[in-house]
């Protein structure tokens, strides 16, 4: 009877997903744990080491940037390469960070420009067609979260423009963080811890 009823059971069984190395990016400036992307990040690695994903994390707060020195030596050096390989090493990256004058802080979209013309550079070097990373998005802000509205989980307007290089599949943006309650504050971590649990 086409193997008998171990076959049919076989069938049922749901197969294994690949584990996935996950970079958990907290791009807040300062990375004391007092501050909610850190405790966002916190909850996203629970999620996603209890799904079995292997994790990493960046605190972009504590990492040494020096300058640009001219316009033949990359500003790449020290700190900065080594977060250059670990974003590209990565399957999938989870990103949190405050609103920063309209956009993301400077430091975390200086190395995600870079990133994507490093990822541009490579394409062409291999002559294949640009592959971007995955990437969950949570952004917090002052205001209201419809004022940074988002189409469909893709980010809209001009805070969007730090995340070339990466396939956005989720954001979450939390508004009125001035105001916000340890209620809403738990329910945004277990909304968190949720996201990286997900093996999309």
């Amino acid at each position: 009877m086409y193997g008998g009823l171990q076959s049919l059971q076989s069938l049922w069984q749901a197969r294994p997903l690949p584990v996935k190395h996950v970079l958990i990016v907290n791009g807040h400036p300062d990375p004391g744990p007092a501050r909610f992307c850190s405790a966002l990040c916190a909850a996203y690695t629970e999620g996603a080491q209890a799904s079995g994903h292997k994790t990493r994390r960046l605190d972009m707060g504590a990492v040494r940037f020096p300058g640009a020195v001219s316009e033949h030596q990359s500003w790449l050096q020290n700190d900065g390469a080594k977060v250059l390989e670990r974003l590209w090493l990565a399957d999938r990256l989870f990103i949190a960070f405050p609103m920063w004058l309209g956009g993301a802080p400077p430091v975390l979209k200086l190395i995600l420009e870079e990133f994507a013309r490093w990822q541009d550079a490579e394409a062409v070097a291999l002559g294949v067609p640009l592959e971007e990373k995955d990437a969950h998005i949570v952004m917090t802000a002052g205001f209201p979260s419809f004022v940074y509205s988002t189409n469909r989980g893709i980010p809209v307007g001009a805070w969007a423009s730090s995340f070339s290089g990466l396939h956005t599949t989720k954001v979450v943006v939390i508004g009125n963080m001035d105001l916000i309650s340890a209620e809403d504050r738990s329910h945004w971590l277990g909304e968190v811890r949720r996201l990286g649990s997900s093996r999309l």
